[in-house]
């Protein structure tokens, strides 16, 4: 099955798309992301399209981006994601493949979306344990750092450090160890769906209401 890989840069995209690329019945052709037309990153992640682009070539699979409007609607977000189904569709894709792990309203959304144009969702880690999927990213060698947190749920000075076995033993009991919904996330820069580890800056940490969100850039040249 030739498909589309939505990625968001962080742990559980890495971790499906791991799993895809090790089953002989998919063929990932492309990593798909939306991106703040705006400040060119992306949206809660703090990755900037640079960083991505960087990230994307490490792995070796071609990026298409999305561009959305700052402070997109929903109406917005659905006309240009299925202008980009349409045009999946059109290059020959057959799905798209999504890292859900257990948010049943946000699997019947996409699904409702890629409906219409004969493309199949694809869930690679749906229905996992969220701990389980922590260690066993950790066990398979990537490496990632926290982007953004929401500190209603965890303390602010976790931005920047590591998603490590400290991390996952630290988080309050009420967290998921995947951040699943939404209490924090992060970029993967290296693993072994990478060819290199990438390199980046931190350039600033940003708060906006409870969240803390670093600002990611590829690694300056000195």
């Amino acid at each position: 099955m030739n498909m589309v890989f939505s990625w968001s840069s962080g742990k559980d995209s890495a971790m499906a798309l791991y799993d895809c690329l090790s089953h002989s019945h998919f063929q990932v052709k492309a990593l798909w992301t939306t991106v703040n037309e705006t400040n060119r990153s992306i949206p809660f992640h703090g990755v900037d399209t640079a960083l991505l682009k960087k990230q994307a070539d490490a792995i070796g699979i071609p990026l298409t981006i999305t561009n959305l409007p700052d402070n997109c609607t929903n109406k917005q977000y659905e006309k240009l994601v299925r202008m980009q189904y349409k045009s999946f569709r059109k290059e020959g894709m057959e799905g798209v493949a999504f890292a859900d792990l257990y948010l049943e309203d946000i699997r019947h959304y996409r699904n409702s979306l890629l409906q219409d144009y004969q493309l199949k969702a694809i869930y690679p880690i749906w229905k996992q344990s969220t701990l389980h999927t922590a260690k066993r990213f950790l066990a398979n060698g990537f490496k990632a750092i926290i982007t953004t947190v929401d500190e209603t749920n965890l303390q602010s000075d976790w931005v920047g450090e590591h998603f490590d076995e400290t991390f996952l033993k630290a988080i309050p009991e009420h967290v998921d160890p995947c951040g699943e919904n939404g209490e924090f996330h992060t970029f993967v820069y290296d693993g072994p769906i990478f060819s290199k580890a990438v390199s980046f800056d931190i350039q600033e940490i940003r708060k906006k209401g409870s969240f803390h969100t670093a600002r990611l850039t590829s690694k300056s040249k000195r």
